[in-house]
């Protein structure tokens, strides 16, 4: 399975549960993902291929694209975390950065960078 260099490519800015993130509708390599930022996997509806309602570490089965955030995303135990399309995941204006143009976009408080992994 194919997986995308997170420094090698152009994503689109969105909003994912009222916070900003970066979209690639590719899988992103794990290890390619630079300090300060947090990449999970979004699955999309089994109806239609165009709703995404899911947010993992990994997806394997309705594989709908791969977010970036500066900020981790609390899941659920089971590490699978349920999402509305309608509510959690807005498209933005079509503003496509690069991993580093977000960074720089939405640089870390001080006491987050305190606590950075």
């Amino acid at each position: 399975m194919a997986r995308y260099h997170a420094g090698e490519e152009l994503f689109s800015e969105i909003m994912v549960l009222g916070k900003p993130a970066l979209f690639h509708d590719m899988r992103i390599d794990r290890d390619s993902v630079p300090k300060g930022l947090y990449l999970y996997e979004v699955r999309h509806d089994d109806t239609g291929f165009g709703d995404p309602v899911q947010i993992a570490k990994g997806i394997m089965v309705n594989h709908f694209g791969s977010i970036l955030t500066r900020e981790p995303i609390k899941l659920p135990s089971d590490g699978y975390l349920d999402i509305d399309p309608e509510k959690d995941w807005d498209y933005g204006d079509g503003t496509n950065l690069t991993a580093e143009e977000f960074i720089k976009k939405y640089p870390l408080k001080r006491k987050e960078k305190e606590f950075e992994r």
